[in-house]
């Protein structure tokens, strides 16, 4: 039984790499100059995981309906489901400032001051 979950488990992540391996880079290439990504890692104190799931749950359907926002995703952490990290694409930096400005990411700001810590990283795409 062992070997057929091992062989199942390595026959998934061989289909799983082949697939990211051949993306469509002609479409890559035609993205937007502008674009950024952030990267926001949050890990939150365990007392208040209920609560902040219900924030997080908020941010992201706000964030996700504004014109500027390319994808916005929200990851929970296998091994420690106190971290989490967001993976933000975004049309420009004013999509990213209009963002900022938000009722939704003043209300997520404020509701994970004292009870979170947050890395945040901005970057472009490199290739």
């Amino acid at each position: 039984m062992k070997k057929i979950i091992l062989c199942s488990f390595l026959l998934l992540a061989l289909c799983s790499t082949i697939s990211f391996a051949s993306c469509n880079s002609s479409a890559q290439s035609n993205s937007n100059p502008e674009e950024l990504v952030i990267v926001a890692h949050v890990t939150i104190d365990p007392e208040y995981q209920d609560q902040m799931i219900k924030v997080f749950d908020a941010v992201v359907k706000g964030t996700r309906q504004e014109p500027g926002c390319v994808s916005y995703v929200l990851h929970q952490h296998v091994d420690n489901p106190q971290k989490f990290t967001f993976v933000e694409v975004w049309k420009s930096q004013a999509a990213i400032k209009a963002h900022n400005e938000s009722a939704h990411f003043q209300e997520f700001a404020k509701a994970i001051e004292g009870k979170a810590s947050l890395e945040v990283y901005t970057m472009k795409k490199k290739f």
